[in-house]
């Protein structure tokens, strides 16, 4: 399915979208479906009519790029990386499965504001901010050396009870190797499927460590989805 999206407003209000996305096609269980701006109409025909059955390679991300640069120009906006073509991996565990209990740890913790009150001095060697997550009520579990947070696993946004959390995972460079991703994104999949959830996991088409991560929790591989993002000069 193709949907077709009027960008005029987005295009007249830099103050509420500094960013666009023209272009989106995401695979789920075997079914391709698009989103793309007016504008680029011409292009987005091109490239389905040309690559049809090999949307996501590399030479066909290229040529649609090449195709879009003109018409990001024109209005004002820049890719970051250009030239990249990179594709995302969509995994997925649904209500009703279960973690493998031997991936649970007892040194994944549940990260919360009674955790950070107690755990004053805690330092943080992640990208995470420990703090907001802990504001928003967003699901994480973190794991602890040293002294600071090394290892962060969370829900990236809070949601209906109708939607689907997807969850995040990040370990500080010097602390990889030491199973810590697995065993927090076991513990927040275990925490959400409790509750009656099921969650998603994104990774880059080519983060084999991350890819492992979510085989080892269990997570099933459903699709694949490609965005074209561009922000204004």
């Amino acid at each position: 399915m193709v949907r077709i999206e009027n960008e005029k407003e987005i295009l007249s209000s830099p103050e509420r979208y500094p960013a666009i996305v023209p272009f989106l096609m995401e695979e789920y269980r075997g079914k391709t479906d698009f989103e793309i701006y007016r504008g680029i109409k011409k292009q987005a025909e091109a490239f389905l009519s040309t690559y049809e059955g090999r949307y996501f390679s590399k030479t066909a991300l290229k040529a649609l790029l090449a195709s879009l640069d003109p018409y990001l120009e024109k209005h004002g906006f820049f890719r970051y990386h250009r030239g990249e073509t990179v594709w995302y991996r969509h995994f997925e565990l649904r209500a009703g499965a279960a973690v493998d209990p031997s991936l649970l740890r007892g040194d994944s913790f549940f990260l919360d504001a009674d955790f950070l009150k107690s755990h004053a001095d805690l330092g943080n060697a992640t990208t995470f901010s420990l703090t907001e997550l802990a504001e928003k009520a967003l699901p994480a579990f973190v794991s602890i050396c040293e002294g600071k947070v090394v290892s962060v696993a969370a829900v990236n946004e809070n949601l209906s009870s109708d939607a689907m959390p997807e969850m995040t995972v990040e370990t500080a460079v010097a602390y990889r190797g030491r199973r810590l991703a697995s065993a927090n994104a076991a513990a927040l999949a275990d925490y959400l499927l409790r509750r009656g959830r099921s969650v998603a996991y994104c990774c880059r088409y080519n983060h084999t460590a991350s890819r492992a991560i979510a085989r080892a929790v269990g997570f099933e591989e459903v699709g694949r989805f490609f965005a074209v993002s561009a922000y204004r000069r």
